[in-house]
């Protein structure tokens, strides 16, 4: 798929499911792709990362792991719809 149908196929539900919601254990790299704050590359990391070293166990783990997350992009993004629910599971 080409990033243009990508691009578009993530707006399309952007729009379609209003404030998107995506968990950051759970979400594909195309559902984070959806939020603000996270591009194809992060996105990529994010899921990497996730599945090389298990799941985040909190926001400070996240941002500690994930290059290029600070306290600005990481608010841009909980508002835009990221969650973090709480795991037990180090690794998935």
């Amino acid at each position: 798929m080409t990033y243009a149908k990508k691009t578009f196929a993530a707006l399309l539900m952007a729009c379609t499911l209003g404030a998107s919601a995506a968990d950051l254990n759970q979400a594909s790299a195309f559902e984070l792709e959806a939020l603000r704050g996270i591009g194809p590359e992060m996105a990529q990391q994010i899921v990497t990362e996730r599945a090389t070293h298990g799941a985040f166990m909190s926001w400070q783990d996240f941002t500690a792991r994930i290059k290029g997350v600070g306290e600005k992009n990481l608010k841009k993004m909980q508002d835009d719809g990221l969650t973090l629910e709480p795991t037990t599971h180090k690794k998935q």
